[in-house]
């Protein structure tokens, strides 16, 4: 009777060290399948993503190699410039003929995103997905709407329709380099992180540069 309590003491610990080994074991299991499930499908999530068609190569999803380059536009914003137009011309190089000058301002859709060049892929290392994207950029510059601000012809020098299509270039050009600036690119790559955590389920996704693998 006295060697009963050592006993049950022994049981009671051998029951406890089961138990312990069993919650490690599940959570092994836990960790292999969430792991998987990163893992699992990726094509899938990176074609759903680019509506572009993808294949699996060496555990990585990346699309298949295209002729026509395709796009990923993930922002879209309105945005809008104005710009001045100038000009003074002579008669046989003395003679001033007046200046002339048009101010227009342009109202335009921005679209910002990726060229899904060859190279865009995403795999899982060690249960991080990683996306491998080209430098995100401008896609597209729209212009919406155009109205002149104010417009005044010289005496003997009138503004062309050759001039106005002019204006309206440098406008499209001044538009894009400003909108390059607006930081709107920083965000087209935390919209691409934030869409990839919610396709993958992931709580981090790492974007790399197709560029970095190259030697």
């Amino acid at each position: 009777m006295s060697n009963h309590p050592e006993l049950w003491k022994t049981l009671r610990w051998i029951a406890l060290l089961a138990a312990m080994l069993l919650l490690a074991l599940m959570g092994v299991r836990f960790m292999d399948r969430s792991v998987k499930g990163t893992s699992d499908g990726i094509d899938k999530v990176l074609s759903a993503l680019t509506n572009a068609d993808t294949r699996i190569t060496e555990g990585r999803a990346e699309i298949v190699s295209q002729t026509d380059i395709s796009e990923l536009a993930l922002l879209e914003l309105r945005m809008s410039a104005t710009r001045r137009f100038e000009n003074d011309s002579y008669v046989l190089k003395y003679l001033p003929t007046g200046t002339k000058h048009l101010i227009a301002q342009g109202h335009y859709r921005i679209t910002a995103g990726y060229k899904l060049e060859p190279g865009v892929s995403l795999r899982v290392e060690n249960g991080t997905p990683i996306a491998s994207f080209p430098e995100p950029e401008i896609l597209g510059v729209e212009l919406i709407d155009f109205e002149i601000l104010s417009e005044k012809d010289g005496w003997a020098n009138n503004i062309t329709p050759a001039d106005r299509a002019t204006l309206l270039r440098e406008l499209r050009q001044q538009m894009r380099i400003e909108a390059e600036k607006s930081g709107v690119l920083d965000l087209v790559e935390t919209t691409l992180a934030t869409r990839m955590r919610d396709l993958l389920a992931a709580q981090s996704v790492k974007i790399e540069r197709t560029d970095s693998e190259s030697p």
